[in-house]
């Protein structure tokens, strides 16, 4: 059960491809509009960092990311209008995807994250974001504290995310997955996904994968603790 935090790994997708997204009042197309804009974008990681599984939540930050996201072409200078117009259309996508899953991020399609073609143009263009950026406003576009695991997850715990247990965006949605993974310990596919259906993904007892923490849930879709015993003696 330890390994459900993992599946939490892919929300922190949506910071990286949203890190140089952002505000302003300027008219851009200047390095010193630029600058102004990428000191915005600080208040948009804060908005993003704030955001959590439930999808009344999830559709207030990811409208008003989509606002800013829409400008961003605009408001790069000539010398990054090309990386950042990439950026933009990168980032649409998985706004895209989220409003088609009802903003339920488990429920939404990313198997477009697994084009590597994607991905690499992607980093590629935050590196040309941040170089511009830190050149002419001595800081970095792409600002935060996540750190890249160099798999396409994010550790935002300072431990090292295993390979293992990863979600995979060409398996399924995150709920898929996860419904999966309840199955492979013995559960039955009703069990697993009334599961999946009632835990509250905001709650960090429960990202870490605690069994206290769910032991509510289980009972609700008829688990008792022998079955539970059962499961684990397996």
């Amino acid at each position: 059960m330890s390994r459900q935090h993992k599946f939490m790994a892919a929300l922190a997708v949506v910071p990286l491809l949203f890190a140089a997204c952002g505000g302003s009042s300027s008219d851009g197309s200047t390095a010193d509009a630029w600058c102004d804009f990428a000191d915005e974008a600080d208040v948009v990681d804060e908005i993003l960092s704030s955001l959590g599984a439930d999808s009344s939540d999830l559709e207030a930050g990811i409208t008003q990311m989509e606002l800013f996201v829409q400008r961003l072409p605009d408001e790069a200078p000539d010398e990054i209008k090309e990386p950042a117009k990439k950026l933009a259309e990168g980032t649409q996508m998985l706004v895209d995807a989220i409003k088609a899953a009802d903003y339920n991020v488990f429920d939404a399609d990313l198997g477009f994250m697994q084009d590597v073609t994607l991905e690499a143009d992607l980093a590629a263009a935050s590196e040309k974001l941040d170089a511009y950026t830190e050149t002419n406003c001595g800081r970095s576009f792409s600002s935060g504290d996540d750190t890249d695991t160099g798999d396409g997850a994010v550790d935002t715990s300072g431990d090292a995310v295993d390979d293992s247990g990863d979600f995979n965006p060409g398996d399924g949605t995150i709920r898929e997955q996860l419904v999966a993974q309840f199955v492979s310990i013995g559960l039955a596919n009703e069990e697993a996904e009334c599961i999946a259906d009632k835990l509250d993904f905001n709650d960090p007892a429960v990202q870490s994968g605690d069994i206290a923490a769910m032991l509510g849930v289980f009972e609700e879709c008829g688990i008792g603790l022998d079955r539970l015993a059962e499961l684990g003696g397996g």
